[in-house]
């Protein structure tokens, strides 16, 4: 999020702003874990809930910056693309390809009728896109969730956790590592802003507290979960969150900047909307997943 490795001015003027943000996670933290350690399916159903008001957050900004998106086609696409994750994850099968094809030929189908409209291709373009962007990242959730390598051991071995349910934790943990220890670390020593066009709060010394919580995120889930990797692969997971994570937040924040928001939405206080919150997830899953498969 914008603030997440800032010196935050907001909290100061308003120091009950913090405490918000706090509460609302307090309220959310145990739905999310109650997802995640229940099954591949009340996880699946809470990633696609997240998608679906997510893409409308997204269309909402775009719409607020005068572009125009055919929200009910990106739901389309964006079920397609979970669909295709879905089925990699149940049965191994890859239909990520046929159902990209697909997408692209019912989108630009469905928008054929208005080629007499001036920004009709912009229009397809911004739907299939945040479709992509939302549906499409959030898929790799999915698909860590769905991951069986055997745990071995850890401090929580006697709640018997399911190895996927393991594996999100880490993605997690890294990531949320990332975005508490840069928050604060930024709020309290940030002088040397990261982008200031971009992300005015964003300083590099929050940088480097958010890649050390990332690392502690990962290591807290080896210990907590006996996960099957090295020091230094967990090492490289923390390392990766702790560059994707931050990447994820300013390309949001490029969203927010182009349309003129400060948030993507307020269904969360104090944190925004969804899209807000998951903004730094959709960038890490990806990039945590390819480094488990590479380092398999």
């Amino acid at each position: 999020m914008d603030n997440a490795n800032a010196a935050s001015a907001d909290s100061q003027r308003n120091p009950s702003a913090l405490v918000q943000r706090v509460l609302s996670a307090v309220v959310l933290l145990p739905l999310v874990v109650v997802c995640v350690w229940w099954g591949f399916w009340p996880f699946t159903m809470l990633a696609v809930a997240a998608a679906v008001i997510g893409l409308g957050e997204l269309y909402a900004a775009f719409s607020h910056g005068g572009y125009q998106s055919n929200y009910a086609l990106g739901v389309v696409v964006a079920a397609l693309m979970l669909g295709a994750m879905i089925v990699r994850a149940l049965t191994g099968v890859d239909l990520l390809a046929p159902a990209l094809g697909l997408a692209v030929m019912i989108s630009l189908a469905a928008c054929a009728s208005r080629h007499a409209q001036h920004g009709a291709v912009a229009e397809w373009a911004l739907t299939f896109g945040g479709a992509l962007y939302i549906g499409g990242l959030l898929g790799f959730l999915i698909l860590i969730r769905a991951l069986e390598t055997p745990l071995h051991g850890g401090l929580l071995a006697p709640l018997q956790p399911q190895p996927g349910a393991a594996w999100i934790a880490l993605v997690l943990m890294a990531t949320w590592g990332q975005d508490v220890f840069a928050y604060f670390v930024g709020k309290r020593w940030g002088r040397r802003r990261m982008a200031p066009s971009l992300s005015p709060r964003k300083t590099w010394e929050g940088a480097a507290g958010g890649m050390l919580g990332a690392l502690a995120g990962a290591f807290l889930a080896l210990a907590l979960f006996g996960l099957p990797l090295s020091l230094w692969a967990t090492a490289l997971i923390g390392v990766v969150a702790g560059i994707a994570g931050p990447i994820g937040d300013l390309s949001e924040s490029f969203i927010k900047r182009q349309a003129g928001l400060k948030d993507a939405g307020s269904l969360i206080p104090g944190h925004g909307g969804i899209l807000d919150r998951i903004d730094s997830v959709l960038f890490s899953a990806p990039a945590i997943y390819i480094a488990l498969m590479v380092l398999a």
